[in-house]
């Protein structure tokens, strides 16, 4: 498997290749991860379990993106020895390792997780067209491409054009293991005094929607005057992000029921949604395909807002656990928020029949069906 950034950065790309990556190897499978070296002090190998971690040093960075000659050595090592190349994109080097997965006669399975979608200017407008043009470089080479819907690809160019190679599998979502932190506990830590919560849980990204949340707060407070707006996740160390900074006059003022908890440890998550009353998700474009958070969620009994995006609508839509609002609306936001305060038991759904609908082990088989696919066309 190949990505730009994989743990510690925590991304949902990130975390599902984690979980992917040791789901397999648990099935028998020799999983290898290359990735990135985004931050000095990672070790360059090692082992996790049995999946094997291998980072590249990186020579230069533009923004997000990140420039290795040592990462396509690594691959050309890697490659030759493996049966499959897994890619996953958005991905700096995709046209390289494309190239040298093919001269190698090893087929491609790749994961087109999202859109890249960055700022305005004209800088940032040349790396997406660059940055597109090599994602569709390597499509066009890939025996499996995968995203976790059928809706995100049929409203996504690069894929709807790939129909005839294309599996919608969603992504591995694991039950949470009983934690010792409590409820009231994480409330306590946080000096969390009013209620209901209404949780969000991502990096400080402006494509997570985190203004048009920030905004709908008014609106919800008027009819719940205590009500806090948690936000969980990293807001500082987030490369070529400013939305932490320029929220920070905000989320410093403990007038404006808005607080920010850093990261959450994963053993308290169960714990966090307990203690939240329903989770936004208000992502505001194609970077955003599915949102796990939702999933995880909604498995711990907690219902869900999320935008009206392709593939991220789609847990709300098979499960009925949540409101859909329109992207960048922000009274639709504060709305669709207000119905699930009003009456959150009207969402709530039982636990088996949410696991059931998103299979951890079905996941894992069609994974496995995607790679078989990819061995026949080679052979």
């Amino acid at each position: 498997m190949a990505l730009d950034y994989y743990r510690p950065y925590v991304s949902g790309l990130s975390i599902t290749v984690e979980r992917l990556a040791h789901g397999l190897a648990n099935r028998g499978h020799e999983m290898t991860v290359l990735t990135h070296r985004h931050r000095s002090g990672l070790p360059e190998e090692e082992r996790e379990g049995a999946v094997r971690v291998l980072r590249a040093p990186v020579l230069a960075r533009m923004g997000k993106a990140q420039a290795s000659p040592a990462l396509l050595s690594i691959a050309r090592r890697e490659i030759r020895a493996a049966d499959i190349l897994h890619l996953h994109a958005p991905l700096t080097p995709a046209v390289p390792l494309a190239l040298l997965a093919r001269r190698a006669h090893v087929p491609i399975v790749m994961n087109y997780h999202c859109d890249l979608v960055l700022p305005p200017g004209v800088g940032n407008r040349a790396v997406e067209w660059v940055a597109r043009w090599s994602q569709d470089f390597a499509l066009d080479r890939a025996a499996v491409i995968i995203n976790s819907t059928e809706d995100y690809a049929r409203n996504t160019p690069s894929l709807a054009s790939r129909l005839e190679r294309f599996v919608g599998i969603v992504p591995p979502v694991p039950d949470m293991q009983p934690c010792a932190t409590t409820p009231e506990q994480l409330r306590a830590r946080w000096k969390i005094d009013g209620s209901p919560i209404i949780l969000f849980v991502g990096r400080f990204a402006a494509e997570k929607g985190l203004p048009e949340l920030i905004d709908a707060l008014p609106t919800i407070r008027r009819e719940f005057p205590k009500a806090v707006l948690l936000l969980c996740g990293e807001r500082r160390d987030v490369p070529g992000e400013t939305v932490g900074k320029r929220l920070e006059p905000l989320l410093d003022d403990p007038r404006s029921g808005v607080i920010a908890t850093g990261l959450v440890e994963d053993e308290s998550m169960p714990s966090l949604f307990e203690l939240g009353d329903v989770l936004v998700l208000p992502s505001n474009n194609s970077t955003e395909s599915f949102g796990m958070i939702q999933v995880e969620a909604m498995l711990r009994g907690l219902p869900v807002v999320a935008s009206d995006l392709p593939g991220v609508r789609e847990p709300i839509r098979r499960t009925g656990m949540g409101e859909v609002a329109p992207v960048r609306d922000v009274a639709a936001l504060a709305e669709g928020i207000l119905r699930v305060l009003r009456n959150p038991s009207a969402y709530r759904k039982p636990h088996e029949f949410i696991r059931e609908t998103f299979s951890i082990e079905r996941t894992f088989a069609l994974y496995e069906a995607a790679y078989d696919r990819g061995l026949r066309e080679v052979a």
